[in-house]
């Protein structure tokens, strides 16, 4: 079957072939060519012209022209509403013969180059389903063309068969055999071209039910005039009263739906195993990747267990090493000179830097063990209190200055965390502070759209450029002559991860940092 993106190219190509065939007849005095199997109908030339133009209007839709498309369609339908108004008015608006006179059609049975009232109306029907779909009214558009369609498809078996009530209606009213396949192929064009929009869209995808659908709607399209002209055959030749042959056709017709049900079954059959088989495929890969997820959570919190055992364990013989050092310079204070003095600074520092590494570590893990902790409600203006009260010494040595501008004292967070996220901010401020000028630090708070947005500001050494993609990694550290780990950033992170939180910082070097912390108004209850 030709895939729906190729289709509406062809139908166009052929609405126009039949178009332009038409017109030749009327150029090149071929009556055959707009008269072939009509039964005494013609094609009139304007039915050519526009069957043409609805061909082109359809091509230029598939070629994404939609403002020519557009255009074209807006012409057929004034043309064909004009054309009903002459039908339904009994006038002539001087429209039927305005491009080449009739001298073929006997003016006594019909209006020479009037096309007929079922010609106009369809014309009415497929130009403003397209004109519709290309304004994006996909459903009405559809709806209209699907009208259409059906009411051509009845009109062509009437002329395949002779049932002149199907291509009859009256006066001017006859539909030739030319009109009915140029308008067909249009009508399925156009659909074609919508069909992965609208109602189409379930019909048109690939799945196997739609494309099941699709061949049993085509081969009830196609077997149904076939039935119709074996009915009509019997009753004609074979001399059977109609009640027979229409048993007949009707067994027949059950008879051609066994085998078409039977494909469709096999199709969604497979199509089913097939789910079936993926679905058990994903449950088995769900439960092994829970199995790898439980298995993963163990070894991390074994990971942790012995983590927290050696930072534990450091402890004893770093807190033994510092004491050694300690007494050792007291027993050799006496001997030394003041050069030698400082030596022990070395081994000093070192012991601190590890210590406050293992300290770091430790709460580290805290945090996570901590994940679980039930929220409360903070006074931030309070908890603020209780860590410059921790940190007055610091504050104090070195002349700080803190101020505090909070909208909303009132936050609803995990304690634990709030105040570890806080003590790093206002810790490192202090830490990193300029040597020329006392720090300064401005804590500001304020509510923003769904989130909470605390501030901290210092005046402090701030941050080289080029290292701040790096400033929340792990042990990055960027002013070495400043005692630190590179822990506290990167907890901070961590922690504010937990409960869907960020931070940001903007800093300039020599002037100082702004972090900012995007709390969400209602955290995650994890």
């Amino acid at each position: 079957m030709i895939s729906l993106d190729r289709s509406p190219v062809l139908l166009a190509w052929l609405t126009i072939l039949v178009g332009v065939s038409g017109l030749l007849g009327w150029f090149l005095h071929v009556p055959m060519l707009y008269t072939f199997l009509s039964h005494g109908a013609s094609m009139k030339f304007n039915t050519a012209l526009f069957v043409t133009v609805l061909g082109m209007a359809l091509l230029a839709a598939t070629k994404e022209s939609n403002n020519v498309s557009k255009a074209l369609a807006a012409f057929i339908v004034l043309f064909s509403a004009l054309t009903l108004a002459e039908h339904i008015f009994n006038a002539d608006l001087k429209i039927d013969q305005w491009l080449l006179m009739d001298t073929a059609t006997d003016a006594t049975s019909e209006h020479p180059g009037r096309m007929s009232v079922f010609t106009a109306f369809t014309f009415l029907l497929v130009a403003a389903g397209l004109e519709l779909a290309l304004y994006k009214r996909y459903v009405s558009g559809q709806l209209i063309l699907g009208i259409a369609l059906l009411t051509i498809y009845a009109t062509l078996v009437g002329i395949i068969f002779n049932i002149g009530g199907l291509f009859k209606f009256g006066r001017y009213s006859s539909v030739a055999l030319p009109t009915c396949v140029g308008l067909f192929s249009a009508v399925l064009g156009c659909l074609c071209c919508t069909a992965r929009q609208g109602w189409l869209r379930e019909i048109s995808s690939n799945y196997s039910g739609a494309v099941t659908a699709r061949y049993v709607v085509a081969s009830y399209f196609f077997s149904l005039p076939i039935f119709v002209g074996l009915l009509l055959l019997m009753l004609a030749k074979a001399n059977v009263s109609p009640d027979f042959a229409i048993v007949v056709l009707m067994t027949g017709f059950a008879a051609l739906s066994v085998p078409i049900a039977v494909i469709a079954l096999r199709k969604l059959n497979r199509s089913d195993e097939k789910a079936t088989w993926l679905t058990a495929e994903l449950q088995a890969s769900s439960q092994q990747l829970r199995y790898s997820n439980e298995e993963l959570n163990r070894k991390n919190k074994e990971l942790d267990n012995l983590i927290y055992i050696i930072s534990h364990d450091l402890k004893t013989p770093i807190m033994s090493l510092q004491g050694s050092i300690d007494i050792l310079e007291r027993k050799l204070a006496v001997q030394m000179d003041e050069k030698e003095k400082q030596l022990f600074a070395i081994p000093r520092r070192s012991v601190k830097r590890l210590s406050d590494t293992i300290k770091h570590l430790s709460e580290v893990i805290k945090a996570q063990k901590l994940a679980d902790d039930a929220q409360e409600e903070i006074d931030l203006c309070e908890l603020i209190s209780e860590i410059e009260a921790e940190l007055q010494n610091t504050i104090r040595d070195t002349d700080a200055k803190i101020t505090v501008d909070i909208d909303n004292c009132r936050i609803r967070y995990k304690r634990m965390h709030l105040h570890s996220i806080m003590q790093n901010l206002l810790t490192n401020a202090l830490k990193f502070r300029h040597p020329g000028r006392p720090p300064v630090i401005r804590i500001t708070a304020a509510s923003k759209s769904d989130d909470i947005e605390i501030c901290v500001a210092d005046n402090g050494l701030g941050i080289p450029e080029k290292q701040m993609p790096a400033l929340f990694h792990k042990y990055k550290r960027f002013h070495e002559d400043v005692e630190g780990t590179g822990v506290g950033l990167y907890l901070i992170q961590q922690l504010l991860k937990m409960h869907g939180g960020t931070i940001s910082a903007k800093s300039k070097e020599g002037q100082g940092t702004t972090f900012t912390l995007c709390l969400p108004a209602q955290p995650d209850h994890q």
